[in-house]
């Protein structure tokens, strides 16, 4: 693997990492309509926002930088969308049969987080310079990445009733502040 692979990866891994960190709490730290955007409970289902938004708000940072640097990288959105559906394909896939199996330990999903993000930006790295620039899939990635978001959003306010959905710690489904 090449310094500048190694480099984007490592750096983009850390800084989602450490972002969704931080994306864990704002709802706790500031209950309203604005930040229920990140995670409001506990629920395995409100996890997905956390690993949703955070390569978001790191991919849009990246994305200005880039820009304002003259660097140019294919397919940036669609290549965000893919980055982001397969980290939570990877990270479930790995943290569920633990789960259920052993129950919560959080030095293994933080492990397991961590590699999953670093798993999705080296396949982020290959498309955004492996594959040829089409604008119709940066449109196509920005309206799934809306898409999606709006769908998180709806069963933040209108969540199923299933062990995904549930917070063990306050006992609700859904919003509890």
């Amino acid at each position: 693997m090449d310094k500048d692979k190694k480099k984007f990866i490592l750096i983009n891994t850390i800084l989602i990492f450490l972002f969704g960190f931080l994306a864990h709490g704002i709802y706790d730290w500031f209950p309203s309509f604005l930040t229920v955007i990140f995670p409001v409970n506990e629920s395995l289902y409100e996890h997905i926002k956390m690993i949703f938004i955070s390569p978001i708000i790191i991919g849009l940072i990246g994305y200005f930088i880039s820009y304002r640097k003259k660097k140019k990288y294919n397919n940036y959105f669609f290549s965000l969308y893919l980055t982001i559906m397969s980290n939570i394909v990877i990270f479930y896939g790995l943290f569920l049969p633990f789960y259920y199996r052993f129950g919560e330990n959080l030095v293994v999903t933080l492990i397991l987080y961590f590699i999953s993000i670093f798993i999705s930006q080296y396949i982020n790295y290959l498309i955004l310079t492996k594959t040829k620039n089409n604008n119709l899939l940066n449109i196509i990635g920005i309206i799934m990445l809306l898409t999606n978001y709006v769908i998180l959003l709806y069963f933040t306010y209108n969540p199923l009733h299933i062990d995904f959905f549930f917070d063990p710690n306050n006992e609700v489904y859904g919003i509890y502040k």
